[in-house]
Order: structure tokens, then sequence, then C-alpha cells
């Protein structure tokens, strides 16, 4: 069976051709050509392109054969014609004119082929014929495929889209709920900081309300004891300094004031033994328990330190680890190297902590110890942990006790501390200009300036001082941070660009806690802290003047002041 009875068996309906020719000699020649394929393919005619317009609208053709010259349509406006009348049916052009240059155009035009009147037969017809039908049916698939393909994939855009868009929801909720859950943890270690602060404070204020109160309305008992009542009131409200001095250590960093030599870590180690074996000897052994220490010391280089510091460490995390042993148990001390640093690890077998204690354990006030613990213990760890430039890590699990692992730095990697500077002693019989919201504190800071000879007037707040600065010069000034209007960063951004020289102290409640986290105002020469003393006044006023002073001055008093601060 040859190609074209193949084509035959494999057609099960004919295919309907149009042909467009006005020539009825070519009509019968073709038609003749075509005769033994009447099964295969119906003709119809058209001897113009109007007919052939109008053929095409009535439907069911599916190949146009046509010449290029008619009677109402020439060349290339023939199958531009054709084309938009019956989009997607393929067209063959039939001319009698071989012309290599306007078959490539048909073609480029999307003609399906270029046939020449005279250079046919039946085989050649019939083959441009079905290979017309049959790229036209493959285009038509391929085109059917790809706007199915076009429609999965903006499918699954939009399912994709979709799913994204409820992902970000959900994260955007879970951002939430953490934001809410830290924002509810902040405020719970707020609240564990202010009620520690406020036991703290409460305990040290109550001698300072009770024997003031005595000494406001005095008995002659009262009156021969005032002495000791008023030293007592200064010991507690030095007390109640000491309060936020202990915030403090738990946040400061290092600095200049810091001394740090080699310290002998396993000897150190040792001695803590001893003087921690009360507790968790001694003790114990009074409530029933018995308590193992064990050390597992390796040679070690000297690390850079505060012993005092370190050794505190250290004796809390021993107290913390008999604390945790309900009745039998072992505390292992263990030293050893790791990379450039020095590894102190204590491990207890108590009862371990829970996931939430973990996280919560190294803040201030925080205590599992109900009235027995002040939850500090921690907090100062963590807080010479910083100081001395190492790191902690903490594991722990309820049941399976807990190990604290500490890394210091070696002594020979250890920075330098910064040296210190001599610094003038104040002068006496300066202008002083206080500039402070609290007339209390302003009060009492002229009646202290006043009694080491200086003249000193005062200001409620920001723009008042500089009214006072304008009248008259002063040779320091001492200002509040946090007033009304105008607040102290303000003011002395305002004084400093009026008079580039004047020495400026702020002196403000949160120096201690500015101190530790190292904020320290470019404007301002000198951080001092309330409440104050004479000598801490006078060491800021020293301080200040040594900022402006000039480098060639040798004062014969002086004062040795970290050079940092200055």
């Amino acid at each position: 069976m040859n190609h074209l009875e193949t084509g035959k068996a494999a057609s099960a309906t004919p295919f309907h051709v149009l042909l467009v020719e006005d020539s009825q000699m070519d009509v019968l020649l073709l038609k003749a050509l075509l005769a033994k394929d009447r099964d295969t393919f119906v003709i119809h005619t058209a001897d113009s392109m109007r007919a052939a317009i109008e053929r095409l609208h009535e439907g069911g053709i599916q190949l146009v054969v046509t010449d290029l010259c008619l009677p109402d349509s020439r060349d290339f406006q023939t199958l531009s014609a054709i084309q938009a009348a019956a989009a997607g049916i393929p067209v063959i052009i039939l001319s009698g004119l071989s012309d290599e240059e306007v078959a490539v155009r048909m073609v480029e035009m999307g003609a399906e082929d270029y046939l020449v009147k005279g250079h046919i037969d039946r085989h050649s017809l019939i083959r441009a014929m079905r290979y017309g039908i049959e790229r036209n049916r493959l285009k038509r698939e391929l085109n059917r495929a790809h706007d199915e393909l076009e429609q999965r994939v903006q499918e699954r855009t939009f399912a994709l889209a979709s799913a994204t868009a409820q992902l970000q929801n959900t994260l955007d909720r879970l951002q939430q709920t953490q934001d809410q859950m830290m924002q509810q943890e902040r405020l719970s270690a707020l609240g564990r900081m202010a009620s520690g602060i406020a036991h703290d404070f409460n305990n040290a204020l109550s001698p300072i309300v009770a024997l003031s109160e005595q000494l406001l309305d005095p008995s002659p008992t009262v009156q021969a004891k005032a002495d000791e009542y008023l030293r007592l009131i200064h010991l507690a409200a030095k007390d109640s300094c000491a309060v936020v001095g202990r915030l403090r250590e738990f946040y400061r960093y290092r600095d200049a004031n810091d001394v740090f030599t080699p310290v002998a870590l396993n000897d150190l180690i040792r001695h803590v033994e001893l003087l921690t074996k009360p507790r968790w000897k001694t003790q114990a052994l009074g409530r029933g328990a018995y308590i193992q220490f064990v050390t597992e010391l390796q040679p070690l280089p000297a690390v850079s330190g505060n012993e005092s510091e370190l050794r505190e460490l250290l004796t809390n995390l021993v107290f913390n680890a008999v604390d945790a042993i309900p009745v039998h148990g072992t505390i292992t001390v263990r030293t050893f190297c790791r990379n450039e640093a020095v590894i102190l690890q204590v491990t207890d077998t108590g009862t371990g902590m829970t996931d939430d204690v973990r996280m919560h354990c190294l803040e201030p006030f925080f205590t599992t110890k109900d009235d027995h613990g002040t939850g500090l213990g921690l907090a100062m760890v963590c807080g010479i942990v910083r100081r001395h430039g190492g790191e902690i890590e903490i594991e722990s699990s309820p049941g399976d006790g807990t190990t604290i692992t500490i890394s210091l730095v070696t002594h020979a990697a250890a920075s330098v501390p910064a040296r210190t500077k001599l610094v003038p002693k104040p002068p006496e019989g300066l202008a002083i200009l206080v500039v402070d919201d609290e007339e209390l504190i302003r009060e009492v800071l002229v009646v202290v300036l006043s009694e080491d000879g200086h003249t000193v007037e005062s200001a409620a707040n920001g723009a008042e001082g500089l009214q006072k600065l304008s009248v008259r010069p002063f040779d320091v000034v001492i200002t509040d941070r946090a007033m009304p209007r105008m607040n102290g960063d303000q003011f002395a951004t305002a004084v400093r660009a009026l008079y580039p020289g004047m020495p400026l102290i702020l002196l403000t409640g949160f120096g201690d806690l500015m101190s530790a986290v190292g904020d320290h105002p470019s404007v301002f020469d000198v951080v001092a802290s309330k409440p104050f003393t004479a000598d801490s006044l006078r060491d800021a006023i020293a301080e200040a003047l040594a900022c402006h002073a000039p480098e060639t001055a040798t004062p014969a008093a002086f004062l040795e002041l970290p050079s940092q601060v200055i």
C-alpha cells in the first residue's frame, strides 16, 4: 500500500477543500487530478474573492487552495483576505508565477505551501494538501496544549499565591503572638524587678521614715540620740543607693575602673571549695542531706579578671547547686581549655529546671525559692561574666540536674585596661548654675555647693537656665536630664552652641544605669549620679573643668580619675 492509500485509509471522513480559481480550465484540471481521491477530498469552488469569503463564512472548509490573481483581488491581498475571513484554516497558493521571492514571502505570511501551475502532478498536489492539513492539526493541538498548560500554570500560580498568602497570614499571626508573649515576658520581668526593688527600698527606707519622724517632733530622749539617729538615717540612705548600684552591676560592662590581673582559676576553685564547705557539707548534714563536692581540674593558663568577682561568681554557682539538691547528690566543678578560652563548668545532680525557669533564671529578682531567695545570685553571675568578656550557657531539665558552662578569656589574650589620668581638684569660688525641676534637689545642691565656697544660682527649667546664662557668666553648669518643656539634652545642646567652652555636668537619677550600658551623651563632659554627696559633686566638677583645661596646666593638687570618663 502506497503513501496516498495509507493516508486515505487513515481518513475516516473526507476533507472539504475550497478551490479559489477564476480559470475554469484550471478548475477542471485540478478536479481531474483529484478524481481518484473523491472519498478523501471534497472540492468546493469559488471564482472570486467575494465568492470565496461567502463560502468560508458558511463553514466546514478545512483547506483553501487559491490562485493569487483573481478578478477582485491580487497578489498578497489575496492571502491576507482569506486569512482574515478564515483564521486558522491552512492556505496553499497555486500560482502561474514561478517567482521564488514571492513564494518565500507567501510562506512568511503564513501560507502552508506555494505551488506553480504546470509543475505539479497528482502526487505532489495531494502531498501538499495532506501536509498542510496535518501541520494545521498539529498546530491547533500545540496551541491547545499551550493554552491548557497556560491555564494550569495560572491555576498553580493562583494556588501558590493563595498558599503563600495563607502562610504569610500564619506567619503574621505567629509574629503577633510572639510579640505579645515577649511583651508579657518583659512586663513579667519588669514586675519581678519592680517587686524586688520595692522590697529592698522599703527595707532601706523604713528606718529613714521612722527615725526622721522622731527627729521632727523630738522628745528629750530623742534629742539625746539625735546624732545616732542621723547616722542611722545616713546609713539607710546609702543602703537605698546600693539598691540601684546592684542593678548597675547586672548590666554594666567593663570600664577603666576595673583592673584585671592574672587569676589562677584552679587555685580559686580550691579556695571556694573551702569557703563553701560549711554550706554544702555541715549545713546539708544538719538537714539530713549528703552532698559530695568533686573537682576535675585540668592544667590551665591564667585568666584575666577580678579575683574577688570571680570568687563571688563561683560561690553563687555552688550555693545554687546546693539549693538544687534536696537530699543526696554531687556537685562537680570542672576546668579545661577549649580553643582560646578557659572553661569553667559547674554541674549538679539536683532537681533541674524547666525550660521556662531556665529562660528566666538570669533575670534580676527571679527566684523559685519563695522567701528564701533574693533572685540576685545568677543575675550577678551573668553580670560578672559579661564584664569579663565571657559567655555563659545553661543546660538543664527537670530531674536531670543542671550544668552551667562559663568561658573566660586567658590573661595573654586580654586587652589592657585604659590608663588613668590626673585631674586637678576643683578650685573654690566658682560660679555654678544648677538647673533642675525638683525644688528640693535645687535647694540641697545650693546648700552643698555653697558650703564648698562656690556662688550658686538655680533655675527650674532649661529656658530659665538659658535666661540666667545670658545675664552673667558661669564657670560650670549642672543640669538634670528629665525636665518638662526643655529636657537636659536639649538645654545642654543650646548651651554648647552659645558657649562652646562651658563645662557641662549631667546630674541624673539614671546615672549608674547609664554608665552601666555606656550611655554618655556627647554634649556633656561628665555624667554624675543621684543621690549625690559633696565628694561626688567635687569629683564631677573637677572632671568637667579638666575637659576644658589647657594641656600645659600644672596644678599642685590632683584627683586620679579614669581617662575613659574624661
